[in-house]
C-alpha cells in the first residue's frame, strides 16, 4: 500500500511497514530517522474548537504549510504525498482516535484505490472542489467504507452531495444555513464567532493566536498546544497528545519524578505515569513541560521554577482565604504568572488559546481581588520587601509564619524541578 505514495516528498514510505527507521531525501542522507521523529518534524494538527473553546477535532497538517494554493502543482502533490505518509504511518502505529481528524486530500487522491486503504474511523477527508462526478463518488465510499466528508468552500454552495461537514471561511455570507454540520475557518476575531449557531465548530487564530517563529521560539506553537490540551481535554486526550508529540516525553517524565509530580514508583511511559499520577497531577506536569520546552534554556528553567514556586504558595494559602471560593484557581493563576514573560504574548492572548478559567485571567490581568493581593504577596516575597509583605498579609488575614512557612516549602520543591530539567 504504502508504494502509492513513493514518488515525491523525499520520504521513503517502503520504509514505514518495519515500524523502526525511514530516510529523508533519498540514500545521500546522514543518518536513519526514526517514524516518531519524522511525524514529529512533518505533521502538526492544527484544533477545531466548539463555541466554548473546547477541541472537538483537529486537522492534520504539514509544519509550515499554510498556504497550500500559493505552492505549484507539483510541490502540492509533493506535500500531499508526505502528509498521507505520515497519516498511514499514525494509522500503522493506532495513534488515530474516533475524535474527527480532518485530513486534506486532492481530487486525484478521492479516485485513487489508496484512499479506501488509508481511511481509519475518526478521519473526514476535506475537498475543496465539487461537481457531481465527484459528489455520485463520495456517495459510494461513504456507502461502501463508512467514510465521511467535508467540503471546503470560500463561497456559498449548492451541493446536493453526501457531505458530513461543509467549512467555510469566516467571513462568508450564506443566505441561509445548511443541515449539514459547518466548520467555520480563518477565525480572528471575536464577532466572527457570534453571527454562527452556537452548534458550529471553528478555527483559526483567535483560538490558537499566531503561529511562533520556529527561530527565536523552539518548539512555540507545539508547548501552547500542549498547555492547551492540558487546560481544555481529558486525561486520555493528554496521553494521545504526547504519544503524538514524543519530541516532549522526556521532559514530561523528568517532572512527573520531581517533587511537583510526587511520581513514587517507576513508570515506562509518560502514559503510564499519567495512570500512576491522575488528571490533576497530570495537568500540573504537563503544563510544566510546557513551559520548560525540551531542551530547557536558562530562562525558562527560571520561568518554570518561579512559576511552581508561586503556585504551591498561592494554593496553600488560598485555602485560608475566606473569599477565595476555588483555591486551586489561585494556584493556576501562579502557575501561568510567568507564561506572557517565557511566551512574549498577551495574558489576553494567552486565556483564548489555552483556557484557563476567567478567574484566572481576571487575576492576571491586573482586576484587584484577593488571587491578585496572593500573586502580589508572592511577589514581595520573592523580592525580599518585608513592609509589603507585611501589608499584604494583614490585607488577607494571613499570619506571617504561615506566609514564611509556605514560601520556603514552595522553594525548595521548585529548586528540586530546577535540578531535573534537561
Amino acid at each position: 500500500m504504502a508504494s502509492s505514495f513513493s514518488k515525491g516528498g523525499g520520504v521513503d514510505t517502503q520504509a514505514l511497514n518495519s515500524g523502526v527507521v525511514t530516510h529523508l531525501a533519498g540514500e545521500n542522507a546522514p543518518s536513519p530517522v526514526r517514524e516518531e521523529e519524522l511525524r514529529n518534524r512533518f505533521l502538526s494538527f492544527d484544533p477545531i474548537f466548539d463555541n466554548k473553546g473546547l477541541v472537538v477535532a483537529r486537522e492534520l497538517v504539514l509544519r509550515g504549510q499554510s498556504h497550500w494554493e500559493a505552492l505549484s502543482p507539483e510541490l502540492q502533490r509533493m506535500n500531499e504525498d508526505m502528509l498521507l505518509t505520515g497519516l498511514y504511518s499514525l494509522g500503522q502505529d493506532k495513534l488515530i482516535t474516533d475524535q474527527p481528524l480532518f485530513v486534506r486530500i486532492s481530487r486525484e487522491v478521492l479516485f485513487s484505490e489508496a484512499l479506501p486503504e488509508l481511511n481509519q474511523p475518526g478521519i473526514v477527508w476535506v475537498l475543496k472542489d465539487t461537481d457531481a462526478e465527484t459528489e455520485t463518488h463520495i456517495e459510494k465510499l461513504a456507502s461502501s467504507y463508512g467514510m465521511r466528508f467535508c467540503l471546503d468552500s470560500n463561497e456559498p454552495v449548492d451541493t446536493h452531495g453526501d457531505w458530513d461537514f461543509l467549512r467555510f471561511h469566516a467571513r462568508t455570507k450564506l443566505s441561509a444555513l445548511p443541515d449539514t454540520p459547518i466548520v467555520v475557518r480563518d477565525v480572528t476575531r471575536e464577532h466572527e464567532i457570534s453571527r454562527w449557531p452556537a452548534n458550529v465548530w471553528f478555527m483559526g487564530e483567535h483560538f490558537t493566536g499566531t503561529h511562533g517563529e520556529a527561530s527565536t521560539k523552539p518548539q512555540f506553537d507545539l508547548r501552547m498546544e500542549l498547555a492547551s490540551v492540558a487546560m481544555r481535554q481529558s486525561l486520555p486526550s493528554l496521553i494521545q497528545f504526547l504519544r503524538l508529540n514524543p519530541l516532549l516525553e522526556n521532559q514530561f517524565m523528568h517532572i512527573a519524578r520531581s517533587m511537583a509530580g510526587g511520581l513514587s514508583t517507576e513508570a515506562d511511559s509518560a502514559a503510564h505515569a499519567m495512570i500512576k499520577m491522575g488528571g490533576q497531577r497530570s495537568q500540573r506536569v504537563a503544563v510544566l513541560t510546557a513551559l520548560s520546552g525540551n531542551p530547557v534554556t536558562a530562562d525558562n528553567r527560571l520561568f518554570t521554577q518561579v512559576a511552581l514556586s508561586r503556585a504551591l504558595f498561592m494554593g496553600k494559602l488560598a485555602s485560608s482565604i475566606s473569599d477565595i471560593a476555588v483555591p486551586e484557581e489561585a494556584f493556576e493563576t501562579g502557575l501561568f504568572s510567568t507564561f506572557p514573560a517565557a511566551f512574549s504574548l498577551s495574558v489576553n492572548h494567552l486565556y483564548r488559546r489555552i483556557g484557563f478559567s476567567r478567574k484566572v485571567y481576571e487575576s492576571l490581568a491586573g482586576k484587584e481581588n484577593s488571587i491578585k493581593k496572593l500573586l502580589h504577596l508572592v511577589h514581595a516575597c520573592e523580592h525580599h520587601n518585608d513592609k509589603l509583605m507585611s501589608e499584604l498579609a494583614s490585607s488577607l488575614a494571613l499570619p506571617m509564619e504561615s506566609i514564611a512557612a509556605s514560601h520556603l516549602e514552595a522553594a525548595v520543591t521548585a529548586e528540586d524541578i530546577g535540578s531535573r530539567l534537561i
